[in-house]
């Protein structure tokens, strides 16, 4: 069928609509929900956003749920999520839009966003946690991560070094600690990197080790928005369940690559090889 691109909003935001839609109809690109809620929550280009959007839907793109939904489906359930778009409601998604312009209402965004704010706030207090545990039973690692360049330039490698030392540790043992309010069954929820929640988990632990590294620099002028970082994080977790992500974002991009070096990252839509288009059964 072809493989799976994810969308982020820096190359949504840049390239025409007609230019998406065209491309929607021979690639199985994925708007996530994560784009749509951006759009609806802007203050900035907010109505052509949406309406880009819904077109872009409407020419053959489509949708999946949130980073949130994901995480609990797989808490609740206590197995791996399945693929993150679901093909059979994919008609009634494409309906919902040719019926109504604006199928969510501006409440409900809001809402989705605060469900999303407060799971970012609870990694930031947990990124505080998290860099005094190193401090107490790991002050090595301290003096180890402030031998890199902390320059931008240098974030790649920072970040590849982050995922490195994350996939020495027990995630499992992590989703008891930060994860422990989405389920009462915790022997049998996360176990292992097929699943989504532990991919989170993953991505979030190498944010936490760049925020301790931007810390002990002391350049607080480099530490960008922990809320940023977690919106890099949305995006990059769906390419655990894809083949690639569009993104023109340097911090999105070096996480993407640093996290799964065997997927592709690309800037552009100019840029997606021909291997990518889908030849429709």
């Amino acid at each position: 069928m072809g493989t799976y691109l994810i969308l982020d909003k820096s190359v949504f935001e840049a390239t025409s609509t007609f230019k998406l839609g065209k491309f929607a109809q021979n690639h199985f690109l994925i708007l996530p929900d994560v784009l749509y809620y951006e759009c609806a929550t802007t203050d900035t280009n907010k109505e052509r956003l949406l309406d880009r959007f819904r077109s872009v839907i409407l020419s053959g793109a489509y949708t999946c749920p949130s980073y949130v939904d994901i995480i609990r489906n797989e808490a609740k359930n206590l197995y791996p999520y399945g693929f993150i778009v679901d093909l059979e409601e994919v008609p009634a998604v494409r309906k919902t839009f040719q019926l109504n312009s604006r199928p969510y209402s501006s409440n409900h965004a809001q809402e989705k966003l605060e469900d999303e704010l407060d799971m970012a706030k609870m990694l930031r207090d947990s990124s505080d946690d998290y860099l005094k545990k190193i401090a107490v039973e790991n002050p090595s690692l301290l003096s180890e991560i402030r031998k890199f360049d902390n320059s931008r330039k240098g974030r790649f490698e920072r970040f590849r070094a982050w995922a490195k030392n994350v996939d020495s540790q027990d995630i499992h043992w992590a989703s008891m600690k930060q994860l422990k309010g989405v389920t009462h069954c915790h022997d049998k929820y996360c176990l292992s990197d097929e699943w989504v929640s532990w991919q989170f988990l993953r991505l979030t632990h190498i944010i936490f080790m760049e925020h301790a590294f931007l810390r002990q620099t002391g350049d607080v002028s480099k530490i960008e928005s922990f809320e940023h970082d977690i919106q890099d994080v949305k995006y990059v977790l769906l390419l655990s369940r894809a083949d690639g992500l569009l993104t023109r974002d340097t911090g999105c991009s070096c996480l993407a690559q640093a996290a799964f070096p065997e997927k592709d990252v690309f800037t552009s839509l100019d840029k997606v090889p021909e291997e990518y288009i889908c030849h429709w059964s």
